[in-house]
């Protein structure tokens, strides 16, 4: 087994019967995610504020742990987050983390091969004697049958000079060695991209007035709809004629029925005495959770939800059909694709987090910009926007910080970054699909308009960024359930503004169906149940 900085192999070895030398059988290495690495651990101990070498010792000493998602830095991070707030104290958490490496490296390395006694341990990882007894742990191993070898930090070096002296080189001449890297020492010059600007985005922010209510003191009907993401949860009211009333766009803070309760009194506290709510809605990852709980009358997944806020915008604004949407959220990333305004094709991002808003709000973070208008701004004076490529949040970030010390420009950095947003998107959610002429950005990061710049330059196409794109998949299945209502006739089952007079139990378990170990609770409403927290 070998864990390096960036990159995890697994290696099966037999003696060659002639030689007597070992050869290699069988071998599988990690891809581009950093999830099983040194890589993976050094950022999560930079967070809890220690130092990698400390974490081996720190380990051992404990005994309980939390679960951690193993494979996402973005998501492990919340993960961390969630289980201070349990009361776990840093080094539980950062056995946690170990634990969550070695459950990754058995799943996405080791998965199906032979594991084969005794099993030498490699690379700069092997120092963390916590990685150590989790993989023995993990695959039932004897202290005897995984070891780390005295060389274990060296052996691909010891390797390459063996083969040299086996294949007797001619060696190289240090003098010319030394005047070659010395003349390469100068300015430095960054691999770029085209500047920024945004000659071929679309804002329609600016095209929406204010809701106004008619003269007098009377009601309006009004309908309700509610986005449950797991960074952002967006609440919006609708009247009849389908216009926005009121948005709120908050975040969920791993407490969604907590800050679902809160924008609900916040909607009665501005609106209660001038709406009767006719429908209510629910969309996102805590849809079915929620709609149980405030008794929805429609709930319906993002696609569907997101499919039908964005027609109903495109009707309103434009001359022409929306056909494509991107939606980019907190830790989720969407491709939709319509035909005379139907889905005929849709894909999601996998567990990774690169190119997400969470990726650009870590970085943002580390830079000491604000994520909001300052990220922005910066990118679009950049002159030339660093190529950061399409790469794991956690290498962009070793990547971000190698070009800050060789003297970067910050606004060609954050450039760099918005343009990182829009490849990883492209090449990793789009993935060759056939992309249309009217392209509608929406979700969180649209708030952000260099990625909507990024995405321009990319495609060299226009990018339409829509009024409320934050809430538009809360406005769409607003206007579903209002939909539902209308045709239906039906009075709704919506349980009103306060949910704490709801009565619901909750039970917390680990889900162990894959590598990622979700902490899931189980909500029980009134006899139904419902789930949240799996991030797979």
């Amino acid at each position: 087994f070998e864990m390096g900085g960036e990159i995890s192999k697994y290696m099966l070895l037999f003696p060659d019967p002639e030689s007597g030398k070992l050869r290699l059988s069988d071998y599988e290495m990690s891809g581009e995610c950093a999830a099983g690495t040194g890589s993976f651990i050094d950022q999560q101990a930079l967070r809890l504020d220690y130092r990698v070498e400390d974490i081996g010792g720190l380990v051992m000493e404990t005994k309980r742990c939390p679960t951690i998602a193993g494979r996402c830095s973005v998501f492990a991070k919340s993960d961390m987050i969630h289980a201070q707030q349990k009361g776990y104290k840093p080094p539980e958490i950062l056995k946690g983390l170990c634990e969550a490496v070695s459950r990754n490296f058995k799943s996405a390395i080791c998965k199906g091969k032979d594991i084969v006694p005794p099993v030498a341990f490699v690379g700069g990882v092997a120092l963390n004697e916590g990685i150590v007894e989790s993989l023995r742990s993990l695959f039932e191993l004897e202290d005897d049958e995984l070891f780390v070898p005295e060389q274990f930090a060296w052996m691909g070096a010891i390797g390459a000079a063996r083969l040299s002296a086996e294949n007797k080189s001619e060696g190289i001449d240090l003098a010319e060695f030394d005047r070659r890297r010395n003349a390469r020492k100068g300015p430095a010059e960054f691999p770029a991209s085209e500047p920024l600007d945004l000659g071929k985005v679309k804002l329609l922010r600016d095209q929406t007035k204010e809701f106004v209510f008619p003269e007098g003191d009377g009601k309006i009907d009004a309908f309700l709809g509610i986005d449950i993401g797991s960074i952002s949860t967006n609440l919006v009211v609708v009247d009849g004629n389908g216009d926005l009333v009121y948005e709120i766009y908050t975040r969920t803070r791993s407490r969604p029925i907590e800050v679902v309760g809160e924008g609900l009194l916040e909607i009665e506290r501005e609106l209660g005495d001038r709406i009767n709510v006719k429908a209510v809605g629910t969309t996102g990852s805590g849809r079915e959770l929620i709609g149980e709980l405030i008794g929805a009358d429609a709930i319906h997944d993002e696609i569907t939800a997101h499919q039908t806020g964005a027609n109903a915008i495109a009707g309103k604004l434009l001359a022409t059909k929306v056909d494509t949407i991107f939606e980019i959220g907190g830790q989720d990333s969407k491709f939709i694709r319509l035909q005379d305004g139907i889905v005929v094709d849709f894909t999601m991002n996998e567990a990774c987090a690169a190119g997400t808003g969470s990726f650009l709000e870590e970085r943002a973070e580390e830079l000491g910009i604000q994520i909001k208008e300052e990220f922005a701004k910066l990118a679009l004076k950049s002159k030339r926007p660093i190529r950061l490529g399409e790469r794991c949040t956690v290498f962009i970030e070793s990547d971000v910080k190698h070009y800050i010390k060789r003297g970067a420009p910050l606004e060609d950095v954050v450039a760099g970054l918005a343009y990182s947003v829009g490849y990883n998107y492209i090449n990793r959610v789009v993935r060759g699909r056939d992309i249309g002429g009217t392209i509608f950005f929406q979700g969180g990061t649209a708030y952000n308009d260099s990625v909507a710049a990024a995405f321009s330059k990319i495609l060299d196409a226009e990018i339409v960024v829509p009024p409320h794109n934050g809430t538009v998949g809360a406005l769409g299945v607003a206007l579903l359930a209002k939909e539902k209502m209308d045709a239906l006739g039906w009075k709704s089952t919506f349980r009103g503004f306060h949910l704490d007079e709801v009565n619901f139990t909750t039970k917390e378990f680990t889900c162990k169906a894959c590598s990622n170990f979700c902490d899931i609770i189980r909500f029980e409403i009134e006899g139904s149940p419902s789930y949240w927290g799996d991030r797979c």
